[in-house]
């Protein structure tokens, strides 16, 4: 039984504070000493009373759920669901209940303001939870709740995530590389020239991005390609006889 069960709801401290709870298995060490600082500081009429909430947990600490500050939540959002512990996807299908549980965490810190159960690639489990253990187990299986959420995430997301991928695609170019047609990269993986579908997407969603605007990428239609570029090859400088040079290198080393 907790503290504030066996004392009671009206017991009040000799300075007629009530019982104040910092939940955690076990709690983070900053959000006890926190605590403390400023219940200190009121008691010694420096501060006012901290904001504590219905059931006296430091409300600066446990207003909000692990789930909105997860580094993994933006995979919920997506659709995108880790298979095991320790995947950089999102954990709420292999036992994490962060989008309901209280707690600070994620963007605290274990230890030393580092780490933390899914920093760490570790399911929420619900420990700064008053009904943990028994409501939260067992553990590392899916709430019951994940598989309406998590399917419609799964039916939406998959939209989502395509229609960020267009616009990744296009911020990931230079608007020179768009008039030249051309991505001077020598990993040789990013494509020349755009394809009609992107071009159209390109037109449509710049007609939206700019609605009430001024479109200052225009301007770049107008710049002439710049004299100096791929200045090496108009130098004349052959650039296979570098390749060359560097596989023999390469070739010397692995003999010996």
């Amino acid at each position: 039984m907790g503290l504030m069960d066996y004392l009671g709801v009206d017991y009040r401290s000799a300075r007629g504070v009530p019982v104040v709870n910092v939940p955690g298995c076990a709690p983070v060490g900053d959000n006890f000493t926190e605590a403390l600082a400023e219940l200190l500081q009121y008691l010694e009429g420096i501060a006012p009373l901290p904001d504590f909430d219905e059931l006296g947990r430091p409300a600066w600490q446990f207003e909000q759920t692990v789930h909105r500050h997860c580094p993994k939540a933006g995979y919920y959002e997506e659709g995108v669901f880790a298979e095991e512990p320790g995947d950089t996807e999102c954990l709420v299908e292999i036992g994490c209940w962060g989008p309901v549980v209280q707690c600070n965490i994620v963007e605290r810190g274990a230890v030393n303001h580092m780490g933390g159960c899914m920093v760490a690639g570790g399911a929420c489990i619900g420990c700064t939870m008053p009904g943990f253990p028994d409501k939260y187990s067992p553990f590392y299986k899916a709430p019951p709740g994940s598989a309406i959420s998590g399917g419609i995430s799964k039916v939406y997301g998959g939209g989502i995530r395509r229609l960020r991928r267009m616009s990744m695609k296009s911020g990931n170019r230079e608007p020179m590389w768009d008039n030249a047609e051309n991505v001077p990269t020598g990993w040789g993986r990013a494509k020349g020239k755009r394809d009609p579908v992107d071009k159209v997407n390109a037109y449509f969603y710049k007609k939206l991005q700019y609605r009430g605007s001024v479109n200052h990428a225009a301007r770049n239609k107008k710049q002439p390609l710049p004299q100096s570029r791929d200045i090496l090859t108009q130098k004349g400088v052959d650039h296979t006889r570098h390749v060359d040079v560097l596989g023999e290198r390469i070739r010397s080393r692995e003999e010996i």
